[in-house]
């Protein structure tokens, strides 16, 4: 059986190596599951001589390149790419900085200054959160996310000339797994929650607090920031930055490549090691549908579900009777898990041709992109910041 597997592996890695040597430069721009509009706007973008970051390789057989161990041989696309790809970390990696250093300023800074003028507002280090007036509190929330995210999100679209149908693909190509993306999306969540508990028991052995990091209101302004900044405002702001802007611009070296920077970034921009494979699991899904479906909306739902998810059971955790709480979440992740799950059975039996994908690749190896990422000055500095907020965010128990 083993023998036989091995078999069927090397069948198709060789058919994958035929497929990607019969691609012509046009055919590496022609995504499968995107409508007209995006291929053309992409294929555009991708094809001008004045833009830094569209990697267009077409072979010319006129041209010569010397490659160590082999000889003459044609243009090499590897080195084309890498170094197109270099040029998007180093522009990616100075937004991702930019995005930080925000985020530092609204979450430690500007609470205390605001304190020091007398606002009812201020930062406990002790539990990571910020108390106060709600209103103060929702404006900064808000602010946070308009300068650290749509503020670069939309210097990043200025500068690299990306047209906004490459961007914020909106079109749905994939109707049935589009509306199969709410049962997925509570699945996934329900899967990660338990996945999370016995997370959250390795973290107990080091004696690392392992409850959330935020705080849920049960008071009727408490609920509507919930609602409207929690659930709604954070995750749409996030997706169409992420899943949206990120996410296109890197999947011209590969879906899966992209799929997984996006899903990295989002767990490391939450500051957070008990949440973060929670976030990292769900973005790498929502990134996968988002690509299927040819559409960021799906990713929006998604995201939006996610959020909603956490809050609910943030609710019953901290306001539900300490008697029945625990039988409750295990109840509600339950309930969710088995309704997504009849759902997955359902539409992997009846469209199962609607989920499979083929990852488009790139020219480069996944461990030649990850050693061009560990050797980006900007990438390298915003992986060490992030690292250093997620440390200080970190409680132990006693």
């Amino acid at each position: 059986l083993t023998v036989k597997k091995k078999t069927e592996k090397n069948a198709n890695a060789a058919e994958d190596k035929k497929l990607r040597g019969q691609e012509t430069g046009e055919d590496r721009l022609n995504w499968r599951y995107q409508d007209k509009q995006y291929n053309e706007s992409f294929k555009k973008w991708r094809k001008q001589k004045q833009d830094s970051v569209g990697f267009y390789f077409v072979e010319k057989p006129d041209r010569l390149t010397y490659q160590d161990g082999v000889g003459f041989i044609n243009d090499y696309p590897e080195a084309h790419e890498a170094k197109t790809f270099r040029r998007v970390l180093n522009i990616l990696g100075l937004v991702l900085l930019y995005r930080v250093i925000v985020d530092i300023l609204f979450i430690y800074f500007f609470p205390l200054i605001m304190e020091k003028m007398g606002m009812n507002i201020y930062y406990s280090f002790f539990s990571g959160g910020r108390y106060g007036s709600r209103t103060l509190i929702t404006f900064l929330d808000i602010f946070q996310q308009i300068l650290g995210r749509l503020v670069p999100t939309a210097l990043l679209i200025r500068h690299l000339e990306i047209p906004a149908s490459v961007m914020l693909p909106t079109k749905v190509t994939n109707k049935p797994m589009f509306e199969f993306s709410f049962f997925a999306a509570l699945f996934t969540a329900g899967v990660c929650a338990v996945m999370t508990f016995f997370y959250n028991g390795i973290l107990g052995v080091f004696r690392i607090d392992a409850m959330p990091s935020y705080t849920v209101s049960a008071d009727s302004d408490g609920i509507a920031y919930t609602i409207i900044v929690c659930v709604l405002a954070v995750p749409i702001i996030s997706e169409f930055c992420t899943h949206g802007v990120i996410l296109q611009l890197v999947r011209q070296f590969g879906d899966g490549t992209a799929i997984f920077v996006t899903s990295l970034i989002i767990a490391a921009s939450s500051y957070d090691i008990v949440s973060f494979p929670f976030v990292a699991a769900t973005s790498f899904v929502t990134g996968y549908f988002v690509i299927r479906t040819g559409s960021v909306i799906t990713g929006v739902i998604m995201r939006v579900i996610t959020r909603a998810y956490v809050c609910v059971l943030c609710y019953i955790s901290f306001y539900a009777d300490p008697a029945y709480s625990a039988v409750l979440m295990r109840v509600f992740v339950f309930v969710t898990i088995m309704i997504g799950l009849i759902a997955s059975v359902w539409f992997l039996c009846n469209k199962s041709d609607s989920f499979s994908m083929r990852i488009k690749p790139g020219y480069m190896s996944f461990g030649r992109k990850i050693l061009e990422a560990a050797t980006c000055i900007p990438v390298v500095i915003w992986f060490a910041m992030t690292f250093l907020v997620t440390a200080l965010n970190i409680k132990f128990t006693h």
